[in-house]
């Protein structure tokens, strides 16, 4: 082998040996970023560059604490409060891990703190470099043992009043449909002047306080049908006034009396003796005029079909406004069918001495059961007076007033 040839030899090994050489460097330095990585993604932080966040933020966090938070009865019996502080993780997956108290205030406040934060849901994992890691997050619980007003709520000794009618002990109010109410007023018995006041006018009872519940008698309700103009917000800016309901011209008496004298009783429905109310919605234009009828309620299809009829003849309306701007508002109310059914082929009716149970307790001859929400009955039983027998075994489970039926309500306590 010449020289030329020995050179080039050797050039070309250690070329192969350079080449080896860098790429185990490259490789090496791989390997240990990568490790670096897995440290990284596997160690817990306390601070980092995007730290986890509650869904909905602090705020959202402090009303999740508040609204989960159970004070214990021994905590309150010893008059036990302060902040329990927690610590825990936030994993990268977000969940919350490794819950420990680090600074106590009492084992029974502790153990609620940790039952707390061991309920929050899935947070929005912290990052660091771009990649999620997991953070620890201290956050303190707190426990301030209210005042007598501030525990105060509703309770089975409160005074309920509907319509100005007194409901029996323990009455639940979740019976009651929402859209049946005008208005609901929670009597407070604080301060002291205030108790006195209400037992003064109320009844000793009126001491637990006392809720003031009125409801929509005339079944007639009103409701924007729709964004003013720009025009019509210029019109009304800065008035004060409230809107007026649509009219119908006469009042209400007249309405419902054009209503009976208009209805042509179906011959189908009428031959069933079929009665009843058909719920109906229409729009009161600004100008008074009547569209957009339809039914809500359903009763029998001549009888819906007759309902709508008859209101979309109704004469003009006096509309419904606000400062002088003429609105166009939705009004629903039932359309009555009723027969004049001779007394002898009339089925039962509950009357003012029907027995109204509710939870074992006797409701006022006044309570109407349109304003029930059926939703929160456990189970709703008429017993209608019959032969002599079926009457005899009424009286002696419920009463005399028996022979005029029973209905049994009981609801999801």
């Amino acid at each position: 082998m010449n020289l030329p040839e020995i050179l080039k030899s050797r050039l070309s090994k250690l070329t192969f040996i350079l080449v080896v050489s860098l790429t185990f460097a490259a490789s090496a330095k791989a390997i240990q970023l990568n490790e670096n990585l897995q440290t990284a993604e596997d160690s817990i932080y306390s601070m980092v560059d995007k730290m986890p966040e509650f869904q909905g933020g602090d705020k959202a966090l402090i009303g999740f604490i508040r609204q989960t938070v159970v004070y214990p009865a021994e905590a309150l019996k010893k008059k036990e409060q302060g902040k329990v502080i927690t610590q825990f993780t936030v994993s990268k997956t977000g969940k919350v891990e490794n819950i420990t108290v680090i600074k106590s205030i009492s084992p029974s406040l502790d153990k609620e703190a940790l039952r707390v934060i061991g309920l929050l849901p899935d947070w929005i994992p912290g990052e660091q470099n771009g990649v999620k890691v997991a953070v620890t997050r201290i956050i303190p619980v707190m426990f301030q043992i209210p005042t007598e007003e501030e525990a105060w709520d509703v309770n089975d000794k409160t005074l309920i009043l509907i319509d100005g009618v007194k409901m029996p002990d323990n009455f639940n109010t979740k019976i009651l449909n929402p859209s049946k109410l005008t208005s609901v007023s929670v009597l407070k018995p604080f301060p002291k002047e205030e108790k006195s006041r209400l037992v003064d006018k109320y009844g000793k009872q009126a001491a637990h306080g006392v809720v003031l519940i009125s409801t929509n008698r005339d079944e007639m309700y009103y409701a924007l049908a729709d964004s003013l103009s720009n025009e019509a917000k210029e019109k009304i800016a800065g008035c004060k006034d409230t809107v007026s309901t649509p009219q119908f011209s006469g009042g209400k008496a007249k309405l419902l009396s054009y209503i009976a004298d208009s209805i042509h009783y179906p011959f189908v429905p009428k031959q069933l003796k079929k009665q009843g109310k058909v719920i109906v919605r229409f729009k009161v234009n600004g100008d008074g005029k009547i569209s957009d009828a339809r039914v809500m309620k359903a009763l029998d299809y001549y009888l819906d079909k007759e309902a709508l009829r008859v209101i979309n003849t109704m004469p003009d309306w006096i509309p419904g406004a606000k400062c002088e701007q003429k609105l166009n508002i939705y009004v629903t109310m039932p359309v009555t069918f009723k027969l004049d059914i001779p007394i002898a082929e009339k089925g039962w009716e509950r009357n003012d001495k029907t027995i109204l149970l509710l939870d074992g307790e006797r409701l006022p001859a006044s309570f109407d059961l349109a304003w029930l929400n059926y939703a929160n009955l456990a189970s709703y039983k008429t017993f209608q007076p019959g032969t002599k027998a079926e009457n005899k075994k009424l009286v002696s489970e419920y009463g005399k007033d028996a022979v005029n039926g029973v209905i049994v309500i009981t609801t999801k306590r």
